[in-house]
């Protein structure tokens, strides 16, 4: 499960730079969780395959990229995918899905009763209810997909090494932190420089034809700066003899988010006797393995997608998760735990599914406008990064925060929440305090206290033509002014997309692949 996750032996646990604009009922600013294994972050994330939509990829082009519109990225995404759900493979979704890929998705229910409250209350107020958001509608309420095989999460690394690991040209080197990437006199790539945890030894491996560099948004940038691929002045700060001066780290962008929680007091007993039902599924497999029901993340299988500025609109500004709380306490104390909330707020936050059954929902903004960069601290590896999240620089990431809750509060006017006894649980904020509540200068402080991360970092080494100043990749993902030197990651992203960025990413790597297989025709 995603929450166990976070801050374990295989998440590298980052924290961005506290500023006087976000996060400030944080402990240590806005905790940034990413993949320490095999898979990346997309082995310990929540599972949801989103893709985007039409908008995102046509932007990338339009800036200059032309291998990425939608009609061009749109096979990458299918190539991978084996959909497991047949009522979305068929029909209209066989332009947009397929059966055969290494990748498995499927759609599920984790709880009827919460679901079903949420979509009434959704239809009732007239929103459009969307059973696939990975086809050519968007904004509204719907289903979601998720990576999984039946009862198991289906990471990349399950989904793209275990099939073939018995390859004879695979080599995995696990335990393994590269230090960095190895260019030569004449600004070629060479191979790499890496230590092996409990030793002290570096050792070399070298490329005959490329290093492919796939980190992610915080250690790819991190790594190329190492290396002497980055902005000069910070690079001769710290003594690096500069390669070639390029932008790496800068153009950082996440989607920001902010949480409320839903109070349920009046559902069905049946919702209880659910909740244990899921809970001891759940052990029957990860502990007696006598199990093959699905084990639950706590998301719930309804999502929204919507736009704050016009709801007629095609494209969204917002995107909304709900994840059920049994009532105990024990979920929201893992959540507050994992945002590493101050004391005050979350023991306000454990109060909400104590007595009663809850919501978390999670709203998060898309398109941010903000932008941040990721910084050496030191020239030593191992070190964190400086993480500039930069939120809220642009006022306008702020005001859709806002009209998020905003428009979440609208479903409280619903015979569906009224029917089960739903209120918004207010939690306890000092910094807020002298603010009126329900107010647009309440909700701005609770925003700017409990900002949190939606887990989706991208753009530190922004594609882009050689027009571009910004651009550290051109459109194929080679490293500008070094040969033999790819990124292949999320990191490349000009502009973050308008979803979750694990199956973005993974059409990256597909796309990617055959750059490489095209550029070395003879391989």
């Amino acid at each position: 499960m995603a929450m166990a996750l976070q801050h374990s032996a295989v998440d590298w646990a980052y924290n961005v730079q506290r500023t006087d604009s976000s996060g400030l009922g944080t402990r240590n600013g806005t905790f940034w969780p990413r993949g320490r294994t095999l898979g990346g972050s997309g082995a310990i994330n929540s599972m949801v395959y989103i893709r985007g939509n039409r908008r995102d990829y046509e932007r990338w082009r339009s800036l200059g990229n032309p291998e990425w519109g939608w009609e061009d990225v749109l096979p990458y995404f299918r190539k991978s995918e084996n959909m497991n759900t047949p009522s979305l493979a068929g029909g209209a979704g066989a332009k947009y899905h397929r059966t055969g890929g290494y990748l498995n998705v499927e759609q599920r229910i984790d709880n009827r009763t919460l679901n079903a409250i949420i979509k009434q209350a959704a239809v009732e107020l007239g929103y459009e209810w969307i059973a696939d958001f990975n086809l050519d509608r968007h904004v509204g309420y719907g289903s979601s997909q998720h990576t999984v095989i039946g009862p198991t999460r289906c990471s990349p690394a399950k989904a793209f090494l275990t099939p073939i690991r018995n390859r004879e040209n695979l080599h995995v080197i696990k335990h393994a932190l590269v230090d960095r990437v190895l260019i030569d006199e004449r600004n070629v790539a060479t191979g790499v420089s890496f230590v092996i945890e409990g030793s002290q030894r570096v050792q070399q491996v070298t490329a005959r034809r490329e290093v492919i560099v796939a980190a992610g948004a915080i250690n790819t940038p991190q790594l190329l700066m190492l290396s002497g691929v980055g902005r000069a002045d910070e690079l001769q700060q710290f003594g690096i003899p500069v390669k070639v001066d390029l932008n790496v780290g800068g153009n950082l962008q996440d989607h920001v988010a902010v949480p409320l929680v839903f109070k349920f007091y009046n559902l069905p007993d049946s919702t209880t006797d659910e909740q244990f039902a899921q809970i001891n599924e759940l052990y029957n497999y990860a502990v007696l393995n006598q199990s093959q029901a699905i084990a639950r993340t706590g998301f719930l299988d309804t999502m929204a997608f919507l736009n704050t500025k016009n709801a007629s609109d095609p494209f969204p500004d917002l995107q909304v998760f709900y994840i059920g709380l049994p009532k105990g306490g024990r979920y929201s104390a893992t959540l507050a735990n994992n945002h590493e909330l101050s004391e005050t707020i979350s023991a306000s936050v454990q109060e909400a599914d104590r007595l009663t059954p809850a919501v978390y929902v999670h709203i998060t903004a898309l398109n941010p406008k903000s932008r941040g960069r990721v910084k050496l601290a030191s020239t030593q590896p191992r070190d964190h990064p400086m993480i500039e999240a930069n939120y809220f620089e642009n006022s306008d990431d702020l005001h859709v925060m806002v009209q998020g809750i905003r428009l979440q509060q609208r479903l409280f006017q619903t015979k569906a929440f009224r029917m089960a006894g739903a209120t918004l649980h207010r939690i306890d904020i000092p910094g807020c305090r002298d603010q009126v509540y329900d107010t647009d200068d309440y909700w701005e402080c609770y925003v700017r206290q409990l900002t949190i991360t939606t887990y989706h970092p991208a753009g530190t080494a922004k594609m882009g033509p050689a027009t571009d100043q910004d651009a550290v990749v051109d459109s194929r993902l080679r490293v500008r002014g070094i040969r033999g030197l790819r990124v292949i990651d999320a990191s490349i992203m000009p502009l973050v997309i308008s979803g979750n960025t694990n199956a973005p990413t993974m059409m990256i790597a597909e796309l990617g692949s055959d750059f490489i297989k095209h550029d070395h025709a003879d391989l």
